[in-house]
């Protein structure tokens, strides 16, 4: 959703352009991207709040950027999206980390919280990339979940039915969590209440967590099956 709204409009006519430059590669976009995510978490480490969000914000654009320029160019490649993974998790998990020591040395958090969240990122990405990988081998989309079902229940359905005819995933994906946690939050509201949309965050992500390990569950079996 966070990005349709906000980085595909600009991002899309951007790529087209960088991608006609020979200097602008994906890798250097990613690099860019990574750059981002440090200065981010420098700048919450010290206490500057609304300009890491600001970078933190930046830095998925970016993220989002290179992949874009990649396929405008035709340079994709395994390499390529190793580095943009690597640089995605490495960066996000250093801004977290920054910021939960600056939260914790504060005292505007209990230290269950950053805990607590840093877990549940740790198991959300070996789920998510463990389940896209059965999901695949089984011929079952690239992560098992059927979203193109028609949805009976007023509003939900409706709701459902729009997404789908935007290309839009119709449920929030841990990009809108992290967004919301190191950008949004950050660069609007107070650092109090940082350390409460920190506290949502996790419990956003033990919830997908849950959904993510049904889903293995399912596929696993399925696996087993075709064994």
């Amino acid at each position: 959703m966070w990005t349709w709204l906000a980085v595909d409009p600009l991002a899309d006519p951007l790529a087209v352009a960088l991608a006609r430059r020979s200097w602008a590669t994906p890798n250097r976009i990613t690099a860019v991207a990574a750059l981002l995510a440090v200065s981010s978490a420098i700048c919450f480490a010290t206490g500057y709040y609304r300009l890491a969000g600001v970078l933190f914000i930046g830095r998925y654009f970016a993220d989002c950027l290179d992949g874009k320029v990649a396929r405008a160019q035709g340079t994709s490649s395994a390499r390529g999206a190793m580095l943009d993974l690597v640089a995605d998790v490495a960066g996000i998990s250093l801004v977290v980390a920054a910021l939960s020591w600056n939260l914790l040395d504060r005292g505007l958090v209990s230290s269950v919280v950053p805990l607590a969240l840093l877990a549940a990122m740790v198991y959300y990405n070996w789920a998510l990339a463990y389940r896209k990988q059965l999901a695949r081998r089984l011929g079952q989309g690239s992560g098992g979940a059927d979203h193109s079902a028609p949805v009976r229940v007023p509003v939900v359905g409706g709701w459902v039915a729009l997404c789908q005819r935007l290309g839009i995933m119709p449920v929030p994906w841990a990009v809108e969590a992290e967004i919301a946690m190191l950008g949004l939050a950050p660069l609007l509201l107070s650092p109090a209440t940082v350390g409460t949309v920190m506290a949502l965050g996790a419990a956003f992500y033990l919830v997908a967590n849950l959904v993510n390990t049904r889903r293995l569950w399912r596929l696993t079996g399925l696996s087993d099956d075709a064994e």
